[in-house]
Formats: C-alpha cells, sequence, structure tokens
C-alpha cells in the first residue's frame, strides 16, 4: 500500500483536527445556547403569567371572586396556543386551555421544567400569581427548529473548511519539510565517489540544524573510518603481492630442480596453483580497494565492444571444453562505444567464467549485444537450476557463493561483486535479471559515450 507523503499527512491530520475541534466547539455552543434560550421562555413565560393575572384583575366585567371559574374571553389572543391552567386558592382549578386534551402540567409550585405533552418538548412554568396559581407551558420547538438549521448550516460549512485547513496543511507541511528534502537531496551526493559531501547547514538556529550537526558528524566519523579501511586493503594488497612474487618465482625455480621425485615435483605443483590463486586473490582485492576509495583511472578509448565479447566468446569455449555445453553469440550489428578496454575485458571475463561453472553438462549459454539509445546492453544467460530468493538478494556481496547440486562452486566469490564495481565505474549497471524457467541471465549497460577519465 502507498504511504502518504508527510505534507499530506499534515494536511489531513490538520483537517481532522480542525473538525474535531469544530465539533466539540458546536457541541458546547449549542448547549450553552439551549440552556441560554430555556433561560428566555422562563422569563417570558412568567412575565406573560404576571401580565395575565393583571388582565384578568382589571379586565371589564372580570369576576370578583377569585374563586370563580374564568371563561376564555379572559385570555390574551397571544396566549391561547400555551398550554394554560389556572388554579384559585384552593388549587381549583379556573381555567384549562382546550389545547390540553386532557393532558396535566405537574404539581410542582413556583418553578420551572421540561417535560412532554402529546408527545412534544414543552417548558412548563408554574407561578403563583396572587391571588391566582398559573401554569403555563411553551413548546419548545422555536429552540428545535433554531438547533436544526444551525446544524444544518454547520455540516453543509464543514468540508468546505476542511478542504481549506487541509490545503493550508499542506502548504504548511510543505514549507516544513521542505528542509529535510534539501537535507536528503543532499544525503544522495554522498557516496564513495564524493565522501566529503556535507549537509548544508540551514540558516535558522532550530531542531533541523542540531539534527544536521550531528549527522555531519557523524558522516565525519564514518568517513574516517572508511579511509582507514581503504588504506589498509590497498596497502595490505599492495605489500602483499611483492612476498608473494617472491615465492611464486621460487616455486617455478624449484619445480626444475633434477632432484626431486614425482611425489616432490606434485607437491611443488600444487603449491604453485595454490600461489596463483592467491595472487589472483590479491590483485581481485587490490582492484575493490581502489574501487572503494574511487581510484580506478579509465584509460577512455572508441572501440567496438563486439570484439571484445567475441574474445571473451572464444576463452568461454575453451572454459567449457569437454563438458557439451554449445555457446551461441548474437550480435546482429557494430557495436561503438567508448570505455576503459582492459576493465571491461575484466566484466566480461567474470561474467563468462560465472556463466561457464554454474552451466550444467549438455546445456547452453548465450550472449547477446544490442544498441540501445544511448546505451549498449549485453547480456550473458546460461541454463542453471533457478536460484534462491535468498541467493538473489546477496548475490552480488563479496565473498558470497551459491551452492550446485549441494556443493560450493570453486572461487573467491568475488567475480561478480568485481564486474559490478567496474560497471558502475563506467557509469552504468550489472543487474541479475528476473527469474526465467531453467535460465539464469545477467545484464550489464553501459554508455555509449563514456569519456570520464577517472572516478
Amino acid at each position: 500500500m502507498k504511504t502518504w507523503s508527510l505534507k499530506v499527512k499534515v494536511g489531513v491530520y490538520a483537517a481532522l483536527l480542525t473538525m474535531a475541534a469544530l465539533l466539540a466547539g458546536v457541541a458546547a455552543v449549542m448547549t450553552a445556547l439551549y440552556f441560554y434560550q430555556i433561560s428566555e421562555i422562563d422569563v417570558d413565560l412568567k412575565g406573560d403569567a404576571q401580565e395575565l393575572v393583571w388582565d384578568i384583575k382589571n379586565f371589564r366585567g372580570a369576576p370578583g371572586s377569585p374563586r370563580e371559574l374564568l371563561s376564555e374571553k379572559f385570555i390574551p389572543v397571544d396566549m391561547r396556543e400555551y398550554y394554560l391552567i389556572i388554579e384559585g386558592p384552593e388549587r381549583q382549578i379556573l381555567y384549562r386551555s382546550p389545547n390540553l386534551l386532557g393532558a396535566d402540567l405537574g404539581q410542582a409550585v413556583d418553578k420551572s421544567w421540561s417535560m412532554k405533552i402529546h408527545g412534544k418538548d414543552t417548558r412548563v412554568c408554574a407561578w403563583r400569581v396572587d391571588p391566582y396559581l398559573v401554569r403555563v407551558g411553551a413548546r419548545l420547538n422555536v429552540i428545535e427548529r433554531f438547533q436544526k438549521k444551525f446544524l444544518v448550516g454547520f455540516a453543509a460549512g464543514l468540508p468546505a473548511v476542511g478542504l481549506v485547513v487541509f490545503i493550508g496543511g499542506v502548504w504548511l507541511g510543505r514549507r516544513a519539510v521542505a528542509p529535510v528534502a534539501q537535507l536528503s537531496e543532499a544525503a544522495e551526493r554522498i557516496s564513495a565517489n564524493q565522501p566529503e559531501e556535507r549537509l548544508p547547514l540551514p540558516a535558522a538556529q532550530d531542531e533541523i540544524a542540531k539534527l544536521t550537526g550531528v549527522l555531519n558528524r557523524s558522516f565525519d566519523r564514518l568517513q574516517l573510518s572508511y579511509d582507514v579501511a581503504c588504506r589498509f586493503s590497498a596497502d595490505a594488497s599492495h605489500q602483499l603481492k611483492t612476498p608473494v612474487t617472491i615465492l611464486r618465482a621460487g616455486l617455478d625455480q624449484l619445480s626444475q630442480a633434477p632432484e626431486l621425485n614425482e611425489a616432490q615435483v606434485n607437491e611443488v605443483a600444487m603449491l604453485r596453483q595454490q600461489t596463483r590463486r592467491l595472487a589472483s586473490l590479491i590483485d581481485d582485492l587490490l582492484l575493490l580497494a581502489q574501487a572503494d576509495a574511487g581510484r580506478v583511472f579509465l584509460e577512455t578509448e572508441e572501440l567496438d565492444l563486439r570484439d571484445l565479447i567475441q574474445s571473451a566468446g572464444d576463452d568461454l569455449q575453451v572454459l567449457v571444453d569437454g563438458r557439451d555445453i554449445s555457446v551461441e553469440e548474437k550480435l546482429p550489428e557494430p557495436l561503438p562505444i567508448t570505455v576503459d578496454r582492459r576493465l571491461v575485458g575484466m566484466i566480461l571475463q567474470n561474467l563468462i567464467e560465472n556463466a561457464a561453472k554454474y552451466t550444467t553438462p549438455g546445456g547452453e549459454i548465450h550472449i547477446t549485444g544490442e544498441r540501445e539509445d544511448d546505451w549498449v546492453k549485453v547480456r550473458i544467460s546460461n541454463t542453471a537450476p533457478e536460484i534462491s530468493a535468498e541467493d538473489r538478494e546477496v548475490i552480488f556481496d563479496r565473498f558470497r557463493r551459491c551452492q550446485m547440486d549441494g556443493g560450493l562452486i570453486s572461487g573467491q566469490g568475488l567475480g561478480l561483486n568485481i564486474a559490478r564495481e567496474l560497471v558502475r565505474v563506467h557509469g552504468g549497471e550489472l543487474s541479475l535479471m528476473p527469474p526465467r524457467p531453467g535460465w539464469v541471465e545477467f545484464e550489464f549497460r553501459l554508455p555509449v559515450n563514456n569519456l570520464e577519465k577517472s572516478t
């Protein structure tokens, strides 16, 4: 699942937080408004009750006794929509509004409360206004309509608010992560070829600046350790070459001594072979140390890559001689390219040796080359058991050797790593192609015009 970028997350979180805050605020405001409107209704109802009693007392033809029944003509027109009960001094009912339809307004006195009448929310007040007790109730439909319209308006405006906050959050997130993006770009430039590159310090002395300083100091320590390791590898490999060369020359001379018997000759031959392997390993390690230190110099020249591929194919024929392995080359056209002849020859040599080792008897090896825009692609394919997913992940690691038929193939496990490093020196890339049943394929790409003299 694709994850959102940090600036989008900031926008989404800001919008969600804002809408949550608005919802909480609206809930609090509506609650406060509700109780405020209720208190206003209480005040109005109490005033209406007092005015009603005043009108009854001063009405022309008003009853002389507060114990006489009251007719509807004594009730002001604007109060006839209320629920109304008027009681006399002894709590006898003198008037009951027709809209009550038998409902009651409770028995409390000198207080206000809410209740349901005929299924509708109603606010009821009971006030003693001498000589009467007036119970008056008003439906809360006005408050309900107000809250409903308020909620509808709020719900209609909420998406617009969320969108504005989201856009603002994305903008703020982009500005907030801009220094981090700059650090990422700068960190991408730090490599074995440019170990001296460092992250730019922001102008503001904030948390980003502190993190940048910590990372730069870490890079300094890593570069120092890397330089020490590269120097050690290069120096050790270089220093080992002299004694190994002397040892090899001594063994060559010893092998020609006439006094050696057959067993001694075989022993010296075995030692000479091991010395050659040791010399080859030292040369490989020295080359890798130079590549790690960025000290592999290119002596480029313009050539036809087909010549190098055909030469490598000839060597391959020798390597697979007697194993019933067919070698096929497909080079349809000239492949002009500017590269270091010696290093590209090493790339091809390592790849064909790898193919020769792992191709089973009776199998096939195909070498193809083609031009694609400004690149030349070379693919070396061989029939072999499928490489496991675990081995595919680490196949280019140094000293890594795959198993075949239950055993390890001979070698130091440096060939593929050296080939990849030399391809990268030229600005290209070596890859293990996706699995194809019964085949293992490696492909490297080189730029046609590689005019760099060193890396």
